[in-house]
C-alpha cells in the first residue's frame, strides 16, 4: 500500500490565496508533522506556488495551480502542477555566496531555500503543465543548511553574543 494520505487544493492567480494555502496546509498537517518538517513543508509549497503566480504567464492568462500531498511510510511527497509557462527550478543555478554581509542582498533565494529544505525535487513538462515534485523524509526533521523555524530563528548562538553563526548551505 503506496499511499496512507492524500489531500489536493486548486488555486489561481491572487497572492491573497497563499493564505488560504497556509490554512489548508496547517488543518491537515499540524496534527501529525514535527513542527520542523510543518515549516519546510509550508515554506516549500509557499515559496513555488508564490513564484508561479508571480512569474508564470501573463497577468491576465487564467492560471490554474493545483496542490497535492500525499504521505507514504517513509515521506511527505508534494506535488504543484500548473498551467503556466515552462519553468524548470531544479535547472536554477546556486546564488553565488556572498563575501560579506555587505555584499549579501535581500531576495532571490526562493528556490535555493527548497533545495535545502526539501529532500528531493523533481520538474516534468508534460501535457502542457509543469509538475514539480518535492519530497519531505520524516528521518530529517530540519532543513539541510542548519536554518531553523523562523520563531527561534537567530543568527547569533546561545552564549555568543556579537559572533553571527552562518548557514551552512
Amino acid at each position: 500500500m503506496m499511499s496512507t494520505d492524500a489531500r489536493r487544493l486548486l488555486l489561481h492567480r491572487d497572492l491573497a490565496e497563499l493564505q488560504r494555502l497556509a490554512v489548508w496546509i496547517d488543518s491537515w498537517a499540524a496534527r501529525d508533522l514535527s513542527a520542523d518538517l510543518l515549516f519546510a513543508v509550508q515554506l516549500c509549497l509557499e515559496e513555488a506556488v508564490a513564484n508561479i503566480m508571480m512569474y508564470s504567464a501573463a497577468q491576465d492568462y487564467p492560471l490554474e495551480i493545483a496542490v497535492e500531498v500525499e504521505r507514504t511510510e517513509q515521506a511527505l511527497v508534494a506535488r504543484i502542477e500548473d498551467n503556466g509557462s515552462a519553468f524548470d527550478p531544479t535547472r536554477v543555478a546556486r546564488p553565488p555566496v556572498p563575501a560579506s554581509l555587505a555584499q549579501a542582498k535581500v531576495g532571490d533565494l526562493g528556490i535555493h531555500l527548497m533545495r535545502s529544505f526539501a529532500g528531493a525535487m523533481h520538474y516534468e513538462r508534460r501535457d502542457s503543465r509543469n509538475r514539480l515534485t518535492m519530497r519531505f523524509g520524516f528521518r530529517k526533521p530540519s532543513a539541510k543548511c542548519g536554518l531553523a523555524r523562523p520563531a527561534r530563528f537567530s543568527l547569533v548562538r546561545k552564549g555568543e553574543r556579537g559572533r553571527a553563526r552562518r548557514p551552512r548551505c
